[in-house]
């Protein structure tokens, strides 16, 4: 066995072929992300997998099928094939495993069996397709080349037919889809699919044995399907393989719904269970979820972002065909049938959105640029071929992208120096290798300048190819000068540079050490601490640190730590990080080391953290908090009370109880973690009582604003529009920029809008 493989490798065509696995390897370890024994590396292994070993077995069977063999000695000979591209697979491993000592690798046993499911599995099913196509076929590496590539182009035909983003492949295996998310799937999906490939593999192996013994390249293909069909009954232990293999793949096609390979839109409809329509919408929710009512505002919402994004976008759409609206419960329902749980996603060609119950109104607007830009946009995608116009425009016309517009981060950014080429970003892929809130901003900036100076109608002319010069008769070079100093006439001064640095700096997914492995430690880690096993949560979360040092590893650590009362480790850990590190300015860490310096007894410095957060204006999330923390200090709330009600894991109905029976409970800070908690559970009447009671005591208090504004989304919530409207007026009064004072105008525009349909 060893002097025949040897002879195998002491050909041209096979030392070809270990040169070519070297250098594809080789190449690979000096792009990110792609650089160590991962899903990646993996996953794209598989296409040079599928051409080499295949193209191999196809020029090892001519000169094979010109020696009178006997099935026994045919049987070796494809065992030798497997032999010999299994031993030249494992020459990209061992070079990715030596780039180990350079690139850091978080999780190679698992890399490991990557590797075996994903390119190994691929060569076994090339190897047997190959058999068969060099057995039926003249120019059979040919024939095999368009069936790999017509195999591989499932992947598009599902992820464009379909509408998930994620697609099962008997050549790449599993492909993710381009999202956000970090953690790949569900392993146990992607098990089964490849002991399919196994079993189509099997199934091509066994028409190969039937055939091989009386097939003749001088008879046509009719004669030698007749011919071999006269002797196939002889062999029955391969014709009922091949019956067995056949029958399983049936039932597996039939059935891909249910074990998750492939989802249909009515898939997800008839799980949904509900539908609505309105002039422009078919929604698509599940009645567990929604009131008729709540139905009614999602109706009109759609319908009012519907007005005003055609108006922006200054279009009067001709597609009579409505827009699809799927509304999932969870992110983890989403992440079942379309691949993704942090990513919400339109389909411009098919015209559907999808997204969850949470995120509807904070993201459907965007969402719905997207879909009515195919109007304009390049034919059968329906959207420019450059992610940079898509997302750009997206954020131009939705314009509510925080507590400042796009131009003013711009501007923050170009102060501090940190506003790189926007030309890379309006290229094929270098959207994409940049963080993300840095990609959507500087974009939806530049377009929105675009749009302001040239006209929506020019800017929808160089949309579908991203050809600036036709549409605007400047280089983008050129135009990228003109905004920059268009952007020194905005006023950024509310942005301080650690808040520039703390949204805008993070790495992309492609720049991450071990993105993958790191995020799904981090979601074991959360686990834990939804189960309130927080020390498990803490080892788990260190070794996510030790993996790569991330914002969220250190929040979990610390969360962990002050969870079990270990107050002065987080002091001491934030300590170590270094002054230069964006750990340090991270707003969501200075919120635990506050919360450490107050339940140190530490007031002085607690309260100078909070303050400097609320500075930061990083989000109204966070001014909230900061502004809340401020007052709990005030207050005199003690530390015992402050870790039972945000650290201690108790149930709301035993915080509930604590704040009642707390001597302070009139106090402004108790108060509004009383009214967050009744709004968490529910009880939206109450939340609103006990907000307003905020908002009456709170005249010149920094909590005044929040208290209105939650009061008002309440009362939105409640559908009491006129209640929700005054409510917003109130909040106008204390708003503290003017991005957030023009989104409040448009709350109290849709207020009336959806009043008159409920009228």
């Amino acid at each position: 066995m060893t002097s025949i493989i040897g002879a195998y490798f002491r050909t041209q065509r096979v030392q070809t072929a270990a040169i070519l696995y070297f250098l594809l390897a080789g190449l690979l370890t000096q792009v990110p992300l792609f650089n160590y024994l991962g899903f990646e590396f993996s996953a794209v292994m598989t296409i040079p997998a599928a051409l080499i070993s295949g193209i191999l077995t196809i020029k090892f069977l001519r000169e094979h099928k010109q020696k009178p063999l006997t099935g026994r000695t045919w049987l070796f000979v494809v065992i030798d094939y497997l032999h010999v591209n299994f031993l030249l697979l494992l020459i990209p491993l061992i070079v990715i495993t030596l780039n180990a000592f350079a690139v850091k690798n978080c999780a190679y046993t698992k890399g490991l069996s990557y590797y075996l499911l994903l390119p190994m599995i691929t060569m076994f099913f090339s190897v047997s397709l190959a058999l068969v196509v060099g057995m039926i076929f003249r120019r059979s590496i040919v024939v095999f080349t368009i069936a790999v590539v017509g195999i591989l182009s499932h992947i598009v035909f599902v992820t464009y037919g379909q509408p998930q983003l994620f697609a099962y492949n008997l050549i790449f295996g599993f492909f993710p889809g381009i999202t956000y998310d970090e953690t790949v799937g569900d392993m146990k999906t992607l098990l089964v699919f490849r002991e399919l490939t196994i079993v189509t593999s099997l199934l091509c192996v066994a028409i190969f044995f039937i055939g091989i013994p009386f097939w003749n390249e001088s008879l046509s293909l009719k004669s030698n399907i007749h011919k071999v069909k006269s002797h196939a009954g002889k062999n029955k232990v391969l014709v009922g393989c091949l019956l067995f293999c056949l029958s399983i793949l049936i039932i597996a096609f039939l059935f891909r719904a249910d074990l998750g390979f492939e989802y249909s839109s009515s898939d997800i409809q008839k799980q949904f269970g509900r539908r609505t329509e309105s002039d422009h919408f078919i929604i698509y929710y599940s009645g567990k979820n929604y009131s008729m009512d709540q139905v009614r505002v999602v109706r009109a919402e759609a319908e009012f972002s519907y007005e005003l994004v055609c108006r922006r976008l200054e279009l009067i759409e001709k597609n009579k065909k409505k827009i699809e609206i799927f509304l999932f419960s969870s992110n983890e329902e989403k992440r079942k049938y379309i691949g993704t749980a942090n990513t919400n996603i339109a389909k411009p060609w098919k015209r559907e959105i999808h997204l969850t119950q949470s995120t509807f109104q904070s993201t459907f607007r965007h969402e719905l640029v997207h879909i009515l830009a195919g109007n304009f946009g390049f034919p059968l995608i329906h959207a420019s071929t450059h992610m940079g116009f898509n997302e750009g425009l997206a954020v131009a016309i939705d314009w509510q992208e925080g507590m400042f517009t796009p131009h003013q981060y711009a501007a923050a950014l170009m102060r501090d120096n940190l506003l790189e080429n926007v030309g890379v970003l309006f290229s094929t892929t270098g959207f994409a290798v940049q963080s993300s809130s840095y990609a959507y901003l500087v974009s939806g900036s530049f377009c929105k300048y675009l749009i302001d100076r040239f006209g929506i109608n020019r800017f929808k002319f160089a949309f579908a190819n991203g050809n600036f010069i036709f549409a605007f008769g400047e280089s983008i070079d050129a135009l990228e000068k003109e905004w920059a100093a268009y952007l020194k006439s905005v006023d950024s001064t509310n942005l301080p540079p650690e808040t520039v640095r703390a949204l805008f700096l993070q790495p992309s997914i492609f720049y991450k050490t071990c993105a993958r492995e790191v995020a799904e430690k981090n979601q074991n880690a959360l686990k834990a601490i939804r189960v309130k096993n927080y020390l498990l949560a803490e080892q788990q979360f260190e070794a996510s640190y030790s993996d790569a040092p991330t914002v969220f590893a250190v929040r979990g650590i610390f969360q962990s730590l002050l969870s079990q009362k270990k107050y002065t480790q987080v002091l001491s850990r934030f300590n170590e990080i270094s002054n230069e590190s964006l750990l340090h300015i991270n707003p969501s860490l200075l919120f635990f080391l506050g919360d450490a310096y107050f339940l140190t007894r530490d007031l002085k410095n607690a309260e100078k953290i909070f303050a400097s957060i609320y500075k930061m204006n990083y989000s109204e999330g966070f001014c909230e908090a900061a502004a809340l923390r401020k007052q709990i200090i005030a207050d005199g709330i003690t530390g015992e009370m402050f870790h039972e009600l945000y650290y201690s894991g108790l149930e709301d109905s035993a915080k509930i109880a604590v704040i009642q029976n707390a001597g302070s409970k009139e106090s402004l800070s108790l108060l509004f973690a009383m009214a967050n908690i009744e709004e968490r559970r529910g009880n939206d009447s109450l939340a609103v009582n006990v907000f307003q009671k905020i908002s009456n005591r709170a005249k010149h208090n920094i909590l005044c604003y929040f208290s209105s504004i939650r009061t008002a989304n309440l009362f939105y919530r409640m559908r009491d529009f006129e209640s929700a409207k005054s409510a917003y007026w109130q909040a106008k009064n204390y708003a503290p920029t003017e991005t957030v004072n023009d989104y409040l105008d448009e709350q109290i525009e849709l207020c009336d809008n959806i009043a008159m349909q409920f009228q």
